[in-house]
């Protein structure tokens, strides 16, 4: 991985991947992600971390199932380094850690029908807050 000049963080609410309604997207929502495109066309090139943390009234166990089930299909998500499930220290909020080769991996992810459905999948409560995040190099290679 080739360090990056700049960090940069895109707020939750300017930054909306992922509509909580899956195919069911308001206005709202498709300015947001008319938006991400906006502010990441002068992104540099490089690795870049997306965080998503959603809320939802699954157990533990339906979410890990839920995301055991779905694992085939991030694993052949072109440009994704890998991918961290995660889980806060809020109740019933999880999330997924992503690294992307590039933001332009990134982008087609976010138009894809897997992307979409994220919402539906986990049952998602109210829409998940996002953070794009530009890595600047790593400890360990």
């Amino acid at each position: 991985m080739r360090p990056i000049k700049l960090a940069f963080l895109c707020s939750a609410a300017s930054l909306l991947l992922f509509a909580c309604t899956g195919n069911n997207k308001s206005n709202s929502t498709e300015t947001h992600q008319k938006e991400i495109i906006e502010k990441t066309q002068n992104f540099p090139a490089g690795t870049v971390m997306l965080i998503v943390r959603g809320k939802t009234k699954l157990s533990e166990e339906a979410f890990l199932k839920i995301a055991k089930e779905r694992e085939p299909q991030f694993e052949a998500t072109p440009g994704l380094i890998q991918k961290y499930y995660i889980k806060t220290n809020t109740q019933g909020e999880y999330g997924g850690v992503y690294i992307w080769d590039s933001i332009e991996s990134l982008k087609k992810f976010k138009e894809s029908e897997l992307a979409a459905t994220i919402g539906d999948a986990y049952q998602l409560i109210e829409a998940p807050s996002t953070e794009v995040i530009e890595i600047m190099f790593e400890l360990r290679p």
